[in-house]
């Protein structure tokens, strides 16, 4: 964190990143964080390498709140209950593949959307929780450089 603090982030890109960061890496979709994250940091001009890997930093968050982005998306969306312990899905797999894969489909689906929903509000408000810590701890020096 040091290093990139050194390479002359401002406060203000340096918590949009994290902000950035933070929230791809919880999205509900196992291997989306490195390529949404590199697109919308090169998009918005953050530091590519540190979105990464505050998204990467994220990933056991990732995985605690899988189910219930999945479990928030189906409900908003008015889909099945889907049954989600091992047991229920082993059934389900073993009495019908095809449309146990097509409701694990729509489910996963329904995480992602109730993520992507979520996911402005969420990084606005960590913007403005990083901000004024960033702020505040991050050497005078620089502040200066990037704003020069």
């Amino acid at each position: 964190m040091l290093n990139l603090l050194k390479q002359g982030m401002s406060p203000q890109k340096l918590a949009a990143t994290v902000a950035v960061g933070s929230v791809v890496g919880v999205i509900p979709m196992l291997g989306a964080t490195t390529v949404l994250g590199t697109a919308i940091a090169a998009r918005f001009r953050l530091n590519i390498a540190a979105t990464v890997l505050v998204s990467y930093l994220m990933q056991p968050f990732q995985i605690l709140l899988a189910l219930p982005f999945i479990k928030l998306g189906i409900s908003w969306f008015g889909l099945d209950e889907l049954q989600l312990t091992f047991d229920e899905m082993t059934a389900m797999f073993r009495s019908d593949w095809l449309n146990a894969l097509n409701k694990l489909w729509q489910a996963n689906l329904a995480g992602i959307s109730a993520w992507a929903i979520l996911a402005l509000p969420s990084g606005l408000v960590l913007y403005f929780i990083f901000l004024p810590v960033f702020k505040r701890f991050l050497p005078q020096t620089v502040v200066a450089e990037a704003k020069g």
